[in-house]
């Protein structure tokens, strides 16, 4: 539960984001259908399963469970298969991984690297994949409330009142790539974690599905369809995001293929 106002902005020109349009690849392909493969270095930050008890289970815990090996091109499907004589016991995991949606801790470990690394943190654009269901009406406005509602009968003083309500999603312009049509937000790097469903008295976060600085100097992507999220920038971004204790992360290339059929080395 949360009453924090959101620093979102939602925006109706999405010029900001044309760079991304003219650089996106094919769905299908390799990393270059999520990011723009004019950086100098890439990152997957591996998103974790879920315990029975509902805590975050790296894939390298997995690994050793299953006996499979962890690699830069590994994927959840096949890392999850017990290799012969392996996977004695019960598993550390029981939910695999979130796809398009960054647990909040490493989102949140994420942007104090990110920041670090970009001369606009404090104007950046978040894109939010329109097909969500939780933005189908006109109540998934609540997202940029400035102040949420109290609707409790005795309610009064400042703050109670909604201070501005954004248009429905359905009225926004659309930043269209190859295969995903998106709402964009402007605001600065810390309000990644402000994305999400408000109603009157919660909040139910949602990582941004693509996400990038005033200054291009990095971009961001966790796509709806995987359990990864991708990071592209200078080499001294990706060398602190691979050292970082908080996140699990593996060094990629934008030409390493991205689907879940393409773990070859734990494929037998």
């Amino acid at each position: 539960m949360t009453d924090r106002p959101s620093r979102l902005r939602l925006m109706t020109d999405t010029s900001p984001a044309a760079w991304l349009e003219a650089e996106m690849g094919d769905f299908d392909a390799d990393v270059r259908a999520l990011l723009p493969g004019r950086f100098d270095a890439y990152a997957r930050i591996l998103h974790p399963a879920d315990s029975p008890h509902g805590e975050p289970v790296p894939w390298r815990e997995v690994a050793r469970w299953t006996g499979r090996a962890m690699h830069p091109g590994v994927q959840f499907k096949a890392l999850a298969r017990p290799a012969r004589g392996a996977g004695q016991g019960p598993p550390p995991w029981d939910e695999p991984p979130e796809r398009g949606e960054l647990f909040q801790p490493m989102l949140s470990a994420l942007c104090a690297v990110l920041a670090r690394h970009t001369g606009t943190p404090d104007r950046c654009r978040f894109c939010l994949w329109d097909g969500w269901s939780w933005i189908a009406d006109a109540a998934s406005s609540m997202v940029l409330l400035e102040s949420l509602p109290d609707t409790r009968p005795d309610a009064s003083g400042p703050g109670r009142e909604v201070a501005a309500t954004a248009p429905a999603f359905d009225e926004v312009p659309r930043v269209r790539l190859p295969w995903r049509d998106y709402v964009m937000f402007e605001g600065p790097l810390a309000a990644a974690m402000d994305l999400g469903q408000r109603t009157a008295g919660f909040f139910f976060p949602q990582s941004p599905n693509l996400f990038w600085p005033a200054d291009r100097s990095w971009c961001v992507a966790t796509d709806v369809d995987f359990d990864s999220t991708y990071a592209g920038g200078p080499a001294g971004l990706i060398d602190e995001l691979l050292g970082d204790p908080a996140l699990e992360a593996v060094g990629v290339k934008p030409t390493d293929p991205i689907d879940e059929d393409s773990d070859q080395i734990n494929r037998e």
